[in-house]
């Protein structure tokens, strides 16, 4: 199963850094990723409205003070979307505004580290496999297939 990630910050600089983090992440926990960008408030609603994405990793310098509404715009524009909000250390009041506004996790952008992301990532991944699972029994499909990992995935490397 693809996870479909978002990364949304317009700046280069935390874009490297989420790219690294994820790089490092994948060494730990070997998931199918795809990564797209979005550096702009607008372009972050058109991919949330179009479906484009599973998890969105939410930098704070996109909306700034401003971030809660967005998760909950985001949240409003695809209700199956994971966001997961990057937050300033300075800031944490905001955590459990985006947590109201549909964010699944926060944390200060100061604090990430592979082992975090990695385990987010899992989390996400594990939810969506189940998310397939009951969606498939719901429309009466075979389940087997639909969620089978595929051989590469998630096994580990002696």
């Amino acid at each position: 199963m693809e996870i479909r990630l978002l990364f949304a910050t317009p700046d280069p600089e935390s874009q490297a850094l989420l790219n690294s983090l994820l790089v490092s992440a994948l060494e730990l926990t070997p998931l199918n990723v795809t990564v797209s960008y979005a550096t702009t408030q607008d372009a972050l609603l058109a991919r949330a409205r179009a479906g484009a994405d599973d998890v969105v990793v939410l930098d704070w310098l996109m909306a700034k003070s401003e971030t809660a509404p967005l998760v909950a715009a985001v949240v409003a524009a695809n209700p199956q979307v994971r966001v997961v909000a990057l937050l300033p250390e300075g800031y944490r009041q905001y955590r459990k505004q985006v947590w109201q506004a549909g964010a699944c996790s926060s944390i200060a952008k100061e604090n990430m580290e592979q082992e975090w992301f990695s385990s987010v990532l899992c989390i996400m991944h594990r939810a969506m496999q189940r998310e397939a699972r009951l969606h498939a029994l719901y429309q009466g499909l075979d389940t087997g297939e639909a969620t089978r990992e595929p051989a590469a995935c998630c096994v580990a490397a002696d």
